[in-house]
């Protein structure tokens, strides 16, 4: 039975190298897949949170319910100045179902915050009223 120094002079010797008892010696494919795969998730998350934080951002300050027919909200517009913006709002009643909806057109100008005041007609009587997204128009 061979020794383990045995196993080494003959592989110094002949010009063998030790087989390391690392997996991924044995088996670099599966580790360089898992390596690139890593990194592509990463890139993904990475391009996703870019995405997401590009554009006009917008905060609900307020909003009522005037009658069964109208409502109101009041909301700021974070944008680059110079930009016009186009936002969306809707309304909806106890059981979430959209009950008014309204385009906001916030136009270009030099504030790069802007509050907007917006009444809503409905359909019926709202509970809520919200900013829905907002984008840049173009042009």
């Amino acid at each position: 039975m061979p020794s383990d120094t045995t196993d080494d002079l003959l592989a110094t010797r002949y010009g063998r190298r030790p087989r390391p008892d690392r997996p991924w010696y044995r088996r670099p494919l599966p580790l360089a897949a898992a390596v690139l795969g890593a990194v592509l998730v990463l890139a993904y998350g990475v391009w996703v949170a870019v995405w997401q934080t590009q554009g006009p951002a917008y905060t609900v300050i307020s909003h009522s319910v005037l009658d069964d027919s109208t409502a109101q909200l009041r909301f700021a517009v974070a944008r680059e100045p110079g930009t016009a913006v186009q936002c969306t709002v809707h309304a909806l009643d106890s059981s979430s179902a959209e009950v008014g909806l309204l385009r906001v057109d916030v136009p270009a100008g030099p504030e790069r915050e802007v509050q907007q005041e917006v009444r809503l007609r409905t359909t019926s009587r709202a509970v809520t009223v919200q900013v829905e997204s907002c984008a840049t128009v173009d042009g």
